[in-house]
């Protein structure tokens, strides 16, 4: 299972009920909120699954700001130099 997990900054307060639901609609875990930021984590089976995620963060309709704090990767106890990429 591979993991990320970080904080989005809502527009505005009003704002973290209806990204929280959006959320939810994409098994994406609330951890905790804090005023405008929301704390998430993802889980996923594969590095691709991931990706998807975190790169739809960014049209979820509220969010201002994403920060990823953590994510593991496939083979993560191997040596690889391929990096997770974020567009």
């Amino acid at each position: 299972m591979l993991v990320a997990s970080g904080y989005v900054e809502t527009n505005e307060e009003a704002e973290v009920p209806a990204v929280m639901a959006a959320f939810k609609l994409d098994n994406i875990e609330v951890t905790d909120t804090q005023g405008e930021k929301i704390l998430f984590l993802i889980e996923r089976d594969t590095t691709k699954q991931l990706k998807t995620v975190l790169e739809s963060l960014k049209d979820v309709n509220g969010v201002r700001t994403i920060s990823l704090a953590y994510y593991s990767l496939e083979c993560s106890d191997e040596e690889k130099n391929e990096p997770l990429t974020v567009s």
